[in-house]
């Protein structure tokens, strides 16, 4: 047996850090790279080498995880497609220049707030905050002129940076500030302002859409996720425990419910959109026989959650084997987090089970089963698990 020690890859609970210093690239996105780089080291054959270390780097992430260090929050606000009379808005030049002066007018919350730009000005009151969106007014006309932007052509982009629980509101703002330096001055302008009336406080960081070299910012799920890593990081370097890791490194099932739909159910209303889900799932209940059948992305997140578990158990293996008592209690604390990661419910099954309660599965009494003879696999809506190998009859 070769005595080469290699370290535990924890790419499948969590992506590698992203390295601050990548030369960003000339388009919009932030940093680039894939969603889920493989490292060479990472893919080696595992049968020539056996794991026996973990990097301090994902140690220090995973005693985070298993302690259960509060996750940050980073998400883009997108413009409302209707408005309030439920009509489609077009997005033109005029349609945008009325949504950038409102969007301003709240962030600044009417000019009771001060805003800060890129170069550091900070501005006060309605008349001071009115320069920021007269600026950028004029430099989208200018790209207009120039053919770098078009009438459809969304002037600003926004994202919410915010933390759970109580936080040191401007240590908060100065983590931002210093990720909103590294990530964005240079190339995109952008204002940012901090809210302290609601639950959390929350910094809105707004960009001009278009950059300095003409290219149009485009966030996408790996910009978004670096965006989460770096603000992590800034926070952490001022005093602040945060982590970053996807949803499924905490055993967390489901995710996170959109801006407009969250609102609206604080409001107490009910969401179009559970409405929606649910003649769904009863439409399925009642074409499978009362089952509900497993979807591919069910079958996904089951097989991801199980990789997931098992290295999680495989570091807790090697960390068990350490000299340094840390080390081994952080074993310990490692075991009992993975064998918490057993919940796999979807709103999907969530709903089923609801339905399935209040006798609203009608398909037996109506006998639409499914007549196709395919193997098809169901998910146990009592414990939202999956039930193998059962055939429709």
């Amino acid at each position: 047996m070769s005595d080469f020690k290699s370290e535990l890859g924890f790419q499948d609970c969590w992506d590698p850090v992203a390295n601050p210093k990548l030369n960003k690239p000339a388009g919009g996105s932030v940093g680039g790279g894939s969603r889920n780089p493989k490292i060479a080291t990472q893919s080696t054959d595992r049968s020539s080498a056996k794991v026996q270390t973990i990097s301090a780097a994902d140690k220090a992430r995973l005693a985070r995880v298993v302690k259960g260090v509060p996750e940050v929050m980073v998400k883009v606000s997108k413009p409302a497609k209707n408005d309030k009379t439920g009509n489609p808005i077009k997005v033109t030049r005029a349609s945008e220049s009325v949504r950038v002066s409102e969007h301003l007018a709240y962030i600044s919350r009417n000019g009771k707030i001060e805003v800060e730009n890129d170069r550091g000005e900070v501005f006060n009151g309605r008349t001071e905050v009115g320069a920021i969106y007269r600026e950028w007014m004029e430099k989208h006309d200018e790209d207009r002129r120039e053919g770098s932007a078009t009438d459809r052509t969304r002037i600003t982009t926004s994202i919410v940076f915010s933390m759970p629980g109580s936080v040191n509101a401007e240590a908060l703002k100065d983590a931002v500030r210093a990720l909103a330096v590294q990530e964005f001055q240079g190339r995109h302008d952008y204002a940012m302002a901090l809210h302290t009336d609601t639950h959390h406080p929350h910094v809105h960081l707004t960009l001009r859409t278009v950059g300095a070299d003409g290219q149009k910012l485009n966030l996408r799920k790996a910009d978004l996720q670096r965006l989460r890593d770096t603000f992590a990081q800034k926070l952490r370097a001022r005093g602040i425990e945060a982590e970053s890791t996807p949803r499924h490194a905490r055993g967390v099932a489901r995710r996170g419910e959109v801006t407009p739909v969250y609102k609206i159910r604080q409001r107490g209303g009910k969401p179009l959109a559970d409405a929606r889900k649910i003649r769904q799932v009863r439409r399925d209940l009642e074409d499978n026989g009362g089952r509900l059948p497993q979807k591919a992305w069910d079958d996904a997140m089951i097989a991801r959650r199980n990789r997931v578990m098992a290295t999680y158990d495989q570091a807790a293996t090697i960390l068990a084997g350490s000299s340094d008592p840390r080390d081994r209690d952080l074993a310990r604390e490692t075991k009992r987090f993975a064998a918490r990661l057993t919940e796999t419910t979807t709103q999907r099954a969530e709903m089923a089970r609801s339905l399935v309660g209040h006798g609203d599965a009608r398909s037996a009494s109506r006998g639409r089963a499914n007549t196709d003879k395919r193997s098809v696999r169901y998910l146990d809506v009592s414990k939202g698990r999956s039930d193998k190998g059962v055939r429709e009859r």
